[in-house]
């Protein structure tokens, strides 16, 4: 299968060490984190799927590891599973959540994109699914990993590395751009405010926080993201309530002051105000 992003420049990766055997590795179309255990590589994401080679042996090799062993699927999005068709041929456990696993066995369009995504082939699916959340245990590290809800998308997972106090917040979390509110494929603006309170509460001051996209977060900072959104939810849904469409809703501004630097608010705050269609009706 060939992505719509197949005619993507070459990757430039580079990478951050977040400790000992943890590293973050940028440059691959999404953040990417990977993880050298005894069983082997283990990545949170695998970027896009022109740069899932060159990811692959640049992971390995800055981890020096022989092979990749475990994929985690933070959602969906083409950024986070472009690795999936090359690594899942080679047999290793693909986790992520039941509704990721089920968006990716059919052909995906939605409005953000052009053209279609998926399904993939078999061997590119997540093996390894849950519901709620779970963990792993890797040389004295563990792992927890767990659902956010309807959030970014339907199916979105932090993976929380407990030893190093790293948080992988996924498409949930944005450094450095006004994020994709996929409200095709489940997300919507209250489920997004939900989904920081969970990582507020798994994280510390000290808690190194890793979006899809961008600078590493501190626990402050998803605390001013999150009355961000809130803020934003607060003032969609009191347009929505006045029977406004999503051209008036957003000529209102309703972002005014909140985020400038993050450039344009208009895509996002036109997917954001659509993602409440299904959970509120205007008041009559």
């Amino acid at each position: 299968m060939v992505s719509a992003f197949a005619r993507s420049p070459r990757a430039e990766l580079a990478a951050v060490r977040l400790g000992v055997h943890l590293a973050l590795i940028t440059g691959a179309g999404a953040n990417v984190v990977a993880a050298r255990t005894p069983q082997g590589l283990l990545l949170v994401d695998g970027g896009s799927e022109p740069h899932a080679r060159a990811l692959e042996r640049f992971a390995l090799e800055t981890l020096s590891c022989p092979r990749v062993h475990t994929l985690f699927n933070t959602h969906w999005h083409p950024a986070q599973t472009g690795s999936n068709e090359r690594l899942g041929r080679e047999g290793i456990e693909i986790i992520a959540h039941e509704n990721t696993r089920l968006w990716l066995t059919r052909k995906i369009v939605v409005s953000w994109r052009p053209g279609s995504y998926g399904p993939l082939t078999p061997k590119g699916l997540p093996n390894k699914t849950f519901y709620t959340h779970s963990q792993l245990s890797e040389d004295g590290d563990r792992i927890d990993y767990g659902y956010l809800g309807q959030a970014h998308t339907d199916g979105d997972l932090y993976a929380f590395f407990r030893k190093e106090n790293v948080l992988v917040g996924g498409g949930v979390v944005s450094g450095d751009r006004w994020p994709v509110l996929d409200w095709q494929t489940g997300g919507w603006i209250g489920g997004l405010v939900g989904a920081f309170d969970i990582l507020i509460r798994l994280a510390n001051d000290e808690t190194r926080i890793v979006p899809a996209n961008g600078p590493l977060l501190t626990r402050a900072d998803l605390k001013d993201q999150r009355a961000m959104y809130f803020a934003l939810y607060g003032r969609l849904v009191a347009a929505l309530n006045k029977g406004l469409s999503p051209d008036e809703a957003i000529a209102a501004e309703p972002a005014k002051g909140l985020k400038p630097l993050w450039g344009d608010p208009r895509p996002f705050l036109d997917e954001a105000y659509r993602s409440l269609w299904g959970h509120f009706a205007p008041n009559a």
